[in-house]
């Protein structure tokens, strides 16, 4: 395979690296050196190139100064996207905020217990007076406020302070807050009934106010003609993206099944798209002028199908994506798809450079990638006589190619391997291609009220039949393999050895086959470093708000400890307390046995005491000593009487206790001299033992 042809590769590659390094270390280079360096390397590069552009060791230095200049492209895309940079910004206001003005710019989404909108600040009170402002922000409302009734671009008044988003409260959680900063979302508001008013209702008509409309109509037409809350959520997902409705079991079945990716709309639904597209408009080939009147009505129809989904930012990935494969189709076979691909990347990064930490991003272009590069040599491996065998076949090497090409990302992300996944995606894929051209059809038939139901109702039974299978295969025995940790090394090395093995059998080279061996060991030795380096004693109360939730672990093994309402969610159980096992190589979870009676318990590991009192009824027997002296749901009126019984060295208020509680307590611990640590206000208590 040959490198030269394929310069949006090489383009997109060095940008990707700009855009990492700005991630990773903003303050290299400040924004005004960057743009100085980039305008010194352009004119370099204009020199070397245009003014002496004979010699072969210039055009090879003209090369170097090229791809240096999109090298700090790339960091400094980061610098300017990042919105909290900007001197208007919310983030770099000092002044104390009474009050704002924000102009809602989401349609409403929907939470466990509240409704969500996304806001764009326009101005902030203070003590001097309004002024103008910049920044974004998440809108809760609790689910008795009615605020389906505001509109994208309505302008609200909120008479209060809003609050930065929180950071991870327990090791290894999920960091929302980093998550939100790649969308320039840095504050959150949880809006009091009366604390807010619409001031003014949208004037803003624009393509985003109309595609927000348009969003929550597809919704209401696919809730109204499709029955059942699952089987609506399903369709939500498949046609528009929309994965808010899905319940924790549902989620589930499809991850053990492999078919995760039929929930979110991502490349492969828009190839979906596309392909039928072009099978409908195959007699225009030969016609003159066909290609381009083929390109031109596959952007039409796949651009007014991002606009029925609201613009989400997952349908328009797919969109730009296949947009670039259509417009590159006409002008010439010789054009590499792989080119093309890079192409779209690459204006997609410089649009949103964010976007490359984006697991939808990635899963969706290596799929995509996957799937042109290893469909092809997959399927020459067999030559099935029979069509219903081909068909079979196909599919199935569709989903190998798919899933080699994301299996480093999904094990990392995800942790966990899908046993029966051919399996499921033999029915899965062609279910869900069929649900989306399905979806797509009851919008355009749904002013058919009759005809609009029918295929509400043949949808419905579908998707019925495809969540009824994915339940059969997670109940399969070992229908997933986890929890798998892998380290980002581990990952990267998965990765390059699957590209070693696909050039290995492309050139028939010795060198890949060295490459692939050192690959490997350096995996291998990855992972006996990591077999061998035991997770230290521990012990840890985590933060999960009113609950209480106690874990001692060591090596493999934990013991847990948690109330009732906590082991009934196994949601929040997956989101709080999972990563911290993964994160030490945890697989065996036992339930911790107790040594005393009901509201004061007893505990000893590694030679430390710990006593957890989480009942006001308890009763001290004797005089009582311990290491650590854990406190939850109010139920210690007062230390200094409780200091007469029992003796302690260090105090911690688990998260099920109020915070009025634990503020009175922390004072009271102050005058006793006692060491304390109130989890709920402080995150999540970690001891090494």
């Amino acid at each position: 395979m040959r490198w030269i042809p394929y310069v949006m590769v090489r383009i997109v590659a060095i940008f990707t690296v700009g855009v990492l390094i700005g991630i990773n270390l903003p303050s290299l280079v400040s924004q005004y050196e960057a743009t100085v360096y980039l305008t010194v390397f352009a004119f370099s590069y204009y020199v070397l190139r245009l003014v002496l552009r004979r010699s072969p060791p210039v055009r090879l230095a003209s090369g170097g100064v090229g791809l240096t200049i999109i090298l700090i492209a790339g960091y400094l895309s980061v610098l300017v996207r990042d919105e909290s940079r900007h001197p208007d910004s919310l983030m770099q206001n000092s002044s104390q905020v009474l009050g704002y003005r924000v102009k809602l710019i989401s349609t409403t989404e929907e939470k466990e217990n509240s409704w969500r909108r996304i806001g764009q600040i326009l101005a902030i009170r203070t003590p001097d007076g309004w002024k103008p402002c910049d920044g974004k922000l998440n809108l809760y409302w609790p689910k008795t406020e009615a605020v389906s009734e505001l509109d994208y671009g309505d302008i609200l008044v909120v008479n209060d302070n809003p609050q930065r988003v929180a950071g991870p409260q327990n090791p290894n959680e999920f960091d929302y807050r980093r998550f939100l900063a790649y969308r320039n979302i840095f504050h959150q508001h949880y809006l009091r009934q009366g604390g807010w008013m619409l001031v003014e209702k949208s004037t803003d008509r624009g393509p985003a106010y109309y595609a927000a409309q348009a969003r929550v109509w597809t919704t209401s037409v696919i809730n109204r003609y499709v029955q059942g809350s699952r089987e609506q959520a399903i369709v939500n997902a498949f046609v528009i993206g929309v994965t808010d409705r899905i319940d924790d079991e549902l989620k589930q079945a499809y991850a053990a099944g492999g078919a995760m990716h039929a929930l979110a709309v991502s490349g492969l639904h828009v190839s979906i798209l596309y392909g039928v597209l072009l099978f409908l408009l195959r007699p225009l080939e030969r016609k003159r002028g066909g290609p381009w009147t083929i390109a031109v009505l596959s952007l039409v129809v796949l651009w007014m199908y991002a606009f029925v989904t609201g613009l989400s930012p997952s349908v328009l990935r797919a969109v730009a994506m296949f947009s670039f494969v259509a417009i590159a189709k006409p002008i010439g076979r010789a054009t590499s798809i792989i080119n093309t691909l890079a192409a779209s990347a690459f204006f997609l990064l410089l649009y949103d450079p964010f976007l490359i930490l984006s697991v939808g991003f990635q899963l969706s272009y290596l799929a995509v990638l996957g799937i042109v590069l290893l469909y092809r040599p997959i399927y020459n491996l067999l030559e099935p006589s029979w069509a219903w065998v081909n068909w079979l076949w196909q599919i199935t090497c569709v989903s190998i190619a798919a899933q080699l090409a994301t299996l480093a990302v999904t094990l990392y992300y995800f942790h966990q391997f899908p046993v029966y996944s051919l399996l499921a995606n033999l029915f899965v894929i062609p279910a869900s291609s069929i649900i989306l051209l399905g979806g797509i059809l009851l919008l355009i038939i749904s002013p058919v009220a009759w005809l609009a139901s029918w295929l509400g109702t043949a949808l419905h039974i579908l998707v019925y039949l495809l969540n009824e299978g994915l339940f059969r295969i997670e109940q399969f025995p070992f229908s997933s393999i986890t929890p798998i940790t892998l380290t980002p090394l581990q990952a990267y090395c998965i990765g390059a050895c699957l590209v070693i093995i696909y050039l290995l059998l492309k050139t028939r080279r010795f060198i890949w086959t060295f490459m692939l061996v050192m690959l490997a060991s350096a995996f291998s030795l990855a992972d006996w470093v990591k077999a061998y380096d035991v997770a230290p004693p521990r012990f840890a109360v985590y933060r999960i708000a009113s609950h209480s939730a106690l874990e001692w672990s060591y090596g493999q093994h934990a013991y847990c400890l948690a109330d009732s309402a906590l082991q009934g969610d196994p949601d929040k159980v997956r989101f709080h307390i999972l990563p911290n096992r993964i994160s030490n190589r945890v697989d065996k979870v036992f339930e911790a046995w107790p040594v005393g009676k009901r509201g004061m318990e007893f505990y000893r590991f590694h030679g430390r005491d710990f006593l957890w009192i989480h009942d006001k009824s308890f009763v001290v027997p004797t005089k009582l000593e311990t290491d650590y002296l854990i406190v939850g749901r109010n139920a210690v009126n007062s230390l200094e009487s409780l200091t007469q019984t029992i003796n302690f060295n260090y105090l911690i208020f688990d998260s099920s206790n109020s915070l009025r509680y634990c503020e009175q307590l922390k004072a009271e611990a102050a005058k006793l001299n006692k060491p304390c640590f109130s989890v709920l206000t402080d995150g999540a208590y970690i001891l090494k033992l």
